[in-house]
């Protein structure tokens, strides 16, 4: 395939995975393993929670976190993919401290799991204070504890790496959803030093997604589907391109787009999961409840990933 016509040539495989009653097409591509395969890890994927005192989204992250850590098989952590809160782009810094005090307030009370965060668009502060130390990405990695917006680790076997979707505009405004060159070329490196295990790329804008063409954008007659910089990876080719090289990149797991769906590209399977939000506190988004993923990692490199409703209802 042409990587320059990647968007335009996903073909049928990738929107069946955005159509209602789609779940049991999903659940059938899911890599069959070995017989025997041992699973070594399972975590809970959160994302797009856009916590804020209002719209009883405090009550709503509660539950979704008791929900989570009441399965009978529990998670040994949890991976958020971003946007913890509401929105710290355009609020003033009073608003962005209200909204993380309530953040950790909650994982204090309510969660016992250990935390790996990912960062979001809407956790990023942009509301133009431009002399503010913390302006920018560094009131989320203060909040998150993180010393770098990316970064990869290992746990059991399996190697995690943690993208940052979320770079300024060239006029220096936020935001557009791709990898810096830096970040990138820090990618290639981490790649070729961990060829011996399968990998997960973990990112809070999906790398490649059907349901952002075909279910939440704007079509025009003279152009088709156009995408927003804000909407999915506009730098999805290079980076295909270079998973192309590493047959060992098994899942890439996303948020954002608050849909649930799957996809399979030369070799690796791309899952945006639904919010823990819905459509921002207000109901379900199109068809996606609001919910998290459970997912499952096995020793011969195969996964699973399920996608879960907490029954959280407006």
């Amino acid at each position: 395939m042409d990587r320059r016509s990647l968007i335009k040539r996903l073909g049928l495989g990738a929107i069946l995975g955005t159509l209602p009653g789609a779940n049991i097409l999903q659940a059938a591509t899911q890599p069959a393993g070995i017989a025997g395969k041992k699973r070594v890890l399972r975590f809970a994927h959160l994302t797009d929670v856009h916590l804020e005192p209002e719209l009883n989204a405090p009550k709503g992250l509660a539950a979704c976190l008791h929900h989570i850590q009441s399965q009978k098989d529990q998670p040994s952590f949890i991976m958020n993919t971003g946007d913890c809160i509401m929105d710290a782009l355009k609020q003033p810094k009073d608003r962005v401290e209200t909204q993380w005090q309530l953040w950790h307030g909650l994982m204090k009370s309510d969660n016992s799991l250990p935390l790996e965060y990912c960062i979001g668009n809407h956790d990023c502060w942009g509301a133009g204070q431009t002399t503010d130390p913390l302006y920018g990405k560094k009131y989320a990695l203060d909040k998150m504890h993180l010393e770098k917006p990316y970064r990869s680790f290992d746990k059991v076997g399996w190697h995690f790496i943690v993208l940052d979707s979320i770079q300024t505009k060239a006029d220096g405004t936020w935001y557009t959803c791709t990898l810096d060159d830096e970040q990138f070329a820090w990618l290639e490196q981490d790649l070729a030093a961990h060829t011996d295990k399968p990998v997960i790329v973990v990112s809070h804008v999906p790398i490649v997604s059907a349901a952002t063409v075909v279910v939440d954008n704007k079509f025009k007659e003279e152009q088709g589907y156009v995408l927003g910089l804000g909407s999915m990876h506009i730098d999805a080719p290079r980076i295909v391109a270079l998973f192309d090289k590493h047959p060992n990149v098994k899942l890439c797991l996303s948020g954002h787009i608050h849909l649930y769906e799957q996809i399979m590209y030369n070799g690796v399977t791309y899952i945006s999961n639904g919010a823990c939000s819905g459509d921002w506190w207000k109901g379900m988004r199109y068809r996606t409840d609001n919910g998290y993923a459970m997912v499952n990692l096995y020793d011969d490199g195969s996964f699973d990933n399920t996608y879960i409703p907490y029954g959280w209802k407006v």
